[in-house]
């Protein structure tokens, strides 16, 4: 889909939409001018059966009301939440930078760089992960930069494991990235913090070897590989990628939730120490 695109409606409550930035499972986001503020947001529009019954929208409006009192260098700020007869849409923070997804594939290989990057994505998950919130779908096109380089993290989850579950269940789908699920979200156990440091460590194989670390043809390989396949690691896929920071990866992508990283503090630390070392 091209996000440059002329948005299919014009307005929403007293936003001004200008184009579309992306699309997903879970609804579509805007590019809008806050016409009281004269401010820019990114409004995320939901589909209408995407939430299930009241209690999700409930759930979905308390837990706005909490994540817009926080704020943090390194985490999209959520402004408020919507419901009424134009549809059920969220205001936050407009990034107006590129994806790391976009940065994989065409910001020149800069090592020193690439670990203030992941360091960056640490601090903001590790304050997502302080405030009781699990992301659920941490990918490389859910973290933006900003034009100075200030890394946000995007798209976190605000409905609740057991609702994603059940969305899975019911197969309405893309939810849930395959390539970087954890493999105790495929087994149904608990999502945990310790779930995003796996989707992270699929996320920085690619940041720094600039390759996946699964390339099957289908999900059902794709998940067999979650749930008993050790890549090949990073220094291996590609030699610029540091052996220390090739065992961290390996760690962060471990099978068992208590055999990674037991928060992103002690990943950014072990981060950190790389570079220290070859000073």
């Amino acid at each position: 889909m091209d996000s440059q695109y002329t948005p299919d409606i014009q307005q929403l409550y007293h936003f001004k939409l200008q184009r579309i930035l992306g699309e997903g499972g879970t609804g579509r986001v805007y590019l809008g001018v806050d016409m009281k503020k004269g401010t820019p947001v990114a409004l995320k529009l939901f589909r209408e059966n995407f939430f299930r019954n009241r209690l999700h929208v409930r759930d979905l409006a308390k837990s706005v009301t909490k994540f817009k009192r926080f704020k943090n260098n390194n985490v999209v700020q959520i402004y408020d939440f919507y419901d009424g007869d134009e549809g059920r849409c969220m205001i936050m923070e407009y990034v107006d930078g590129p994806s790391m997804k976009w940065y994989i594939l065409n910001r020149p290989y800069n090592l020193a760089e690439r670990v203030n990057v992941a360091i960056q994505i640490c601090r903001g998950m590790q304050y997502l992960h302080d405030k009781g919130c699990v992301h659920h779908d941490f990918k490389p096109a859910n973290v933006l930069f900003t034009r100075t380089g200030v890394v946000k993290i995007a798209d976190f989850s605000l409905y609740g494991s057991s609702f994603l579950l059940e969305l899975i269940d019911k197969n309405i789908g893309e939810q849930i990235t395959p390539m970087f699920v954890a493999p105790e979200f495929i087994r149904k156990e608990k999502v945990t913090a310790q779930s995003d440091i796996y989707s992270m460590g699929i996320s920085f194989y690619m940041l720094f070897t600039s390759k996946v670390p699964f390339p099957v043809d289908n999900i059902r390989k794709l998940y067999q590989c979650h749930l008993a396949v050790m890549p090949d690691h990073p220094s291996l896929a590609a030699p610029e990628c540091p052996n220390a920071i090739g065992d961290i990866i390996m760690k962060m992508l471990a099978k068992r939730p208590e055999a990674r990283f037991s928060d992103c503090d002690e990943l950014a630390v072990a981060l950190a120490q790389t570079q220290r070392s070859r000073i």
